[in-house]
């Protein structure tokens, strides 16, 4: 099922804010933890996160997977989907009421939120002639390769419908997860890196940014591109540096065609938002580069998440491996319509 295909790379929840034990508690509870039995790496790095995030032992799933990046559909559904599914049922994760068509739905769900541990697959190769799906009209309509995290957010649809876009009802909403009746959609968040030890310290940095703060210097580099349509990215970062402006983070606003230049002294960065680049570019490729620990770094680019395991590939990988402990992107062409919205997630990161 297409949706904005978007990986969080992310271990945050609320950065520059302080939160509360009992909140911590709260969010643990509602906390599943997915790696792979087949990883090594997986395995350390789930019970690693657990522990640092107060996480239940009967919380962490682990599936015998492919330690592949690309997976078939019909991987993904013997392999991880339906076998997620049984665990949420026999472990009365889910209120579950049978339809008069005698199909199981799901009414509501304990669990809120995923953690996908690196070592499970990233994406999900197209597919043709899937049973109980039909091909919608539009550029998205008939396409049904996905993000395994974003296929996981809509676990409990129980749909067969896998090609075209899903409505978000979390879209533009203020409201806590816990606060929406019967929430059954779930938050998919991915620790993946190009190396278990980045994850480890995306994990320890991003606890330490929720208990300290996050302090330095915004980045925002645009585009100016007006061509057809793109000229809403440019929006979006224009949208961003004033509400960065409002809250007085420092911020250093780029409108000019190039990218921040190799040499840029980009220094005590804390927050990047960019476009549009296919590969990691600026300077991200200098040797002695590092972001402050806990900052977040997005960079807008069709395939920005195309895989994780290349430090020099794309634009996710590079970030983190370059001390980001936050970023998001896409495994496939989403369309700029379907892309995360960067000044709504900075909104609420900074609320």
């Amino acid at each position: 099922m297409l949706k904005p295909q978007y990986l969080f790379i992310a271990i945050v929840v609320c950065l520059l804010i302080t939160i509360a034990e009992a909140a911590e508690q709260s969010l643990a509870a509602a906390t599943v933890v997915l790696y792979n039995k087949a990883a090594p790496d997986s395995v350390q790095l789930a019970r690693f996160y657990a522990h640092q995030r107060g996480i239940a032992h009967d919380h962490l799933v682990g599936f015998t997977c492919s330690t592949e990046e690309e997976i078939s559909r019909e991987e993904y559904d013997t392999t991880i989907a339906n076998p997620l599914r049984e665990i949420f049922k026999t472990r009365h994760w889910w209120t579950l009421h049978e339809t008069p068509d005698q199909e199981e739905s799901v009414t509501a769900s304990s669990i809120h939120f995923v953690a996908v541990i690196k070592g499970i697959p990233l994406k999900i190769r197209p597919t043709a002639d899937y049973p109980g799906d039909v091909p919608r009209p539009g550029p998205m309509g008939n396409r049904n390769e996905a993000s395994v995290d974003s296929e996981l957010t809509v676990l409990a649809f129980m749909s067969h419908q896998i090609s075209g876009p899903t409505p978000n009802p979390y879209f533009q909403n203020f409201r806590a997860i816990g606060d929406f009746e019967n929430a059954t959609m779930l938050l998919v968040c991915r620790l993946d890196a190009p190396a278990a030890a980045t994850v480890r310290r995306m994990i320890v940095d991003a606890i330490a940014a929720e208990k300290s703060g996050l302090w330095g210097r915004a980045y925002v580099d645009g585009a100016h591109n007006t061509s057809g349509g793109m000229e809403v990215g440019d929006q979006w970062l224009s949208e961003i540096t004033g509400q960065l402006h409002k809250v007085g983070i420092p911020v250093v606003y780029d409108e000019t065609p190039a990218l921040f230049p190799e040499g840029y002294p980009m220094t005590d960065c804390a927050l990047y938002y960019g476009w549009y680049a296919a590969t990691v570019a600026g300077p991200f490729t200098q040797p002695d580069f590092r972001f402050l620990p806990g900052a977040v770094a997005v960079h807008i680019h069709s395939f920005s998440a195309n895989t994780l395991r290349d430090p020099n590939a794309n634009w996710v990988g590079p970030l983190v491996a370059k001390g980001a402990a936050a970023s998001l992107g896409n495994v496939y062409e989403p369309y700029l319509q379907l892309t995360s919205h960067l000044d709504i997630f900075n909104d609420r990161l900074l609320h």
